[in-house]
């Protein structure tokens, strides 16, 4: 997980909610708009997944509310929250799809908090390790992330401890999207 910070609200959902001030994310209004809001979270995100920072590519993640649209016995009055929305892979056994509505305030760290990547911590064969209710619950050890961590560590591995080459060759923060599990290229760039 990385940090995201949130940027300003779309213009285009500040319009929405002032044109619908009781419509939600799941009203029919709203629904022509979700594939922009998508758009717009990737490109806030660089184009990586929220959760375990895998490559999302344009029309195939989801909109996944931090706070669920339906945790249980209410309705989140936070639908529409832009801080509330960020971008997650479709994988079905990690991350948001793997979540679903599970959600305790109390324990779950959110990508939108300035502190969640000290919280994590990644080894070189792949695994995560941090808060377990969070690794748990997006099941981050799943054996394919664990693998794509793994091969990314052997390709780091590969510049023999070089920190200005690994990072004038993953981590440069001008383009567009940034490197595939930039999680753990700035983990291990750190640990050098």
């Amino acid at each position: 997980m990385i940090y995201i910070n949130k940027q300003q609200e779309p213009e285009f959902l500040i319009e929405f909610k002032k044109k619908y001030p009781k419509k939600d994310y799941d009203s029919d209004e709203f629904f022509q708009y979700r594939s922009v809001l998508n758009e717009s979270l990737r490109r806030e995100q660089r184009g990586l997944c929220a959760y375990c920072c895998s490559r999302i590519e344009q029309g195939k993640s989801h909109n996944e509310h931090l706070e669920p649209r339906h945790p249980g016995t209410y309705i989140s009055k936070r639908t529409l929250d832009y801080t509330n929305i960020v971008a997650s892979c479709n994988n079905q056994n990690t991350c948001g799809k793997r979540r679903e509505n599970a959600y305790n305030p109390d324990k779950f760290i959110v990508p939108t908090n300035p502190e969640c990547e000290n919280i994590f911590d990644y080894h070189l064969d792949g695994i995560i390790e941090g808060d377990e209710y969070t690794i748990d619950l997006l099941n981050l050890n799943d054996s394919l992330l664990v693998q794509a961590r793994k091969s990314v560590v052997k390709i780091l591995q590969q510049y023999q401890g070089d920190k200005e080459l690994i990072k004038d060759c993953f981590m440069d923060e001008t383009q567009e999207d940034l490197y595939p599990y930039y999680n753990v290229i700035k983990w291990y760039y750190n640990l050098l």
